[in-house]
């Protein structure tokens, strides 16, 4: 009894002591003091935060510490990488089983091929499916060496930390790009990389690229690029600082173009610059290369979408012009596409501002603007309805020959070929084996006409 007595007397001393100190006075000449003393350690740390990458060992620990929320943000999440940003239960084939469906009742049999990114619940990890559409067979499976990819970089960012995010089990090698020799250019807010059809390593360009990669006119790359430390005077080290970038199909650079210098140089800068300060105010995520001259564009011209200025514009990179834009009727859109010598796609999100992170208003949108006749309309009306596609962010539609689109509704795992009536002519379901959905990551369309010798190469392909 008399060591518990002792116990809860020290236990109330020790209180008691902490009381003071906590109600000690402190004097005002102590505090004047530390506030210039806490504004030049923080001077400090943005500076070491903003040079991480040329800072050593100090400037690795500030970026460390500026990623702290970020990380927090994520492990309460627990997101697995694929799961889509809410559940999706309640959508017309929400309990579809994972795989391929092709409509045999309708006499089309589609001759081409997909290429597209699942989660593999067998290897748990990401891989890259070449998928041909006449029977759905899987004819090669990527399986990229995400970790040698990794290793060769030497970026630090408070944007992404590939050992900690990117992971083999983590990359999601988004819009893969088939290359001729039947290998892949792939990246995931991580280095561009080229590997062979069995996976190793070609080359990588170091730095953040995301959304889309699409061959040139020339052969060359146009990627989605974003500085890893921003160059942007006065922002945060989150500031996302889009770049165009182009690239040799042997990994050399060859053009380096910030968005908000060819934006500025056109007079279009009010178009952000005239806003609060946000840390991403243009979210580029297409670049979609002109590969014919027409009345109203040039072969090499560049059609570019920015999302959060809700805006497609026409670009020039020989002269550095912006020579037409247009912001809306689309809201923070995705994947602008040619249709032929005078119209363009847009796969339009329609979202409407809402807490947290935005919503579709109703349903997702594919208009169609006609330069010919200055004009949007809207084919799509009686499929995007019939089938309710309504994917939040993300979000792919690519004009196929005969009229018909292939639409990938990416945050709920579902890839349509639809006729303008809404008939299905195949379907593409992402999902666990209790038909949870996985998230698509831009799946590509591929004709077996332009694109054989490269689908022959990948299928042929002899890897251990």
């Amino acid at each position: 009894m008399s060591g518990t007595l002792e116990t809860r007397r020290q236990a109330r001393r020790f209180a008691s002591r902490w009381d003071r100190f906590l109600s000690h006075p402190v004097p005002l000449w102590v505090l004047l003091l530390l506030l210039p003393f806490c504004l030049v350690l923080i001077i400090l740390f943005g500076s070491l935060v903003r040079t991480a990458d040329r800072s050593g060992r100090a400037g690795a620990i500030a970026m460390d510490i500026a990623t702290i929320p970020r990380t927090m943000k994520r492990l309460l999440r627990g997101d697995h990488p694929y799961k889509p940003f809410r559940p999706y239960t309640d959508g017309p084939d929400a309990l579809l089983p994972n795989g391929f469906w092709r409509n045999t009742a309708q006499p089309l049999v589609d001759p081409g091929y997909i290429l597209l990114t699942s989660f593999s619940d067998a290897l748990r990890r990401p891989v890259v499916r070449l998928l041909r559409l006449s029977d759905g067979v899987v004819v090669h499976e990527y399986r990229p060496d995400i970790d040698a990819i990794n290793a060769r970089s030497h970026f630090r960012s408070a944007l992404v930390d590939l050992e900690r995010d990117r992971g083999v089990g983590m990359n999601l090698m988004m819009h893969p790009l088939l290359m001729p020799d039947g290998g892949l250019v792939i990246h995931d807010t991580s280095p561009l990389a080229r590997v062979d059809a069995c996976g190793r390593v070609e080359w990588q360009i170091d730095g953040i690229f995301h959304h889309s990669a699409e061959r040139g006119p020339d052969g060359a790359i146009w990627a989605v690029y974003r500085f890893p430390v921003p160059r942007m005077p006065n922002v945060a080290p989150t500031f996302n600082d889009e770049a165009i970038l182009k690239a040799s199909p042997e990994g050399r650079t060859l053009l380096l173009r910030r968005i908000s210098d060819i934006l500025d140089a056109n007079g279009l800068g009010t178009l952000w610059r005239s806003h609060p300060y946000v840390d991403d105010p243009f979210h580029l995520n297409d670049v979609q290369p002109v590969l014919t001259s027409g009345p109203y564009w040039q072969r090499g011209d560049l059609f570019l979408s920015l999302r959060n200025l809700s805006m497609i514009a026409l670009y020039r990179p020989s002269a550095g012009k912006i020579l037409w834009h247009r912001v809306g009727p689309w809201a923070m859109q995705h994947d602008v596409s040619i249709i032929d010598d005078h119209r363009i796609s847009v796969f339009d999100n329609h979202w409407r501002f809402a807490a947290p992170e935005g919503e579709v208003d109703g349903l997702n949108r594919i208009p169609v603007y006609d330069f010919a006749t200055d004009t949007v309309h809207f084919p799509l009306v009686a499929a995007t309805t019939l089938h309710h596609i309504a994917t939040r962010a993300q979000g792919r539609a690519t004009p196929l020959p005969n009229g018909d689109m292939m639409v990938e509704e990416t945050e709920h795992g579902r890839l349509l070929r639809v006729a303008p009536d809404g008939t299905i002519r195949w379907r593409y379901i992402s999902a666990d084996p209790a038909r949870h959905r996985y998230q698509l990551r831009w799946s590509r369309y591929l004709d077996p006409i332009t694109d054989g010798p490269a689908i022959l190469a990948a299928e042929h392909a002899q890897c251990a």
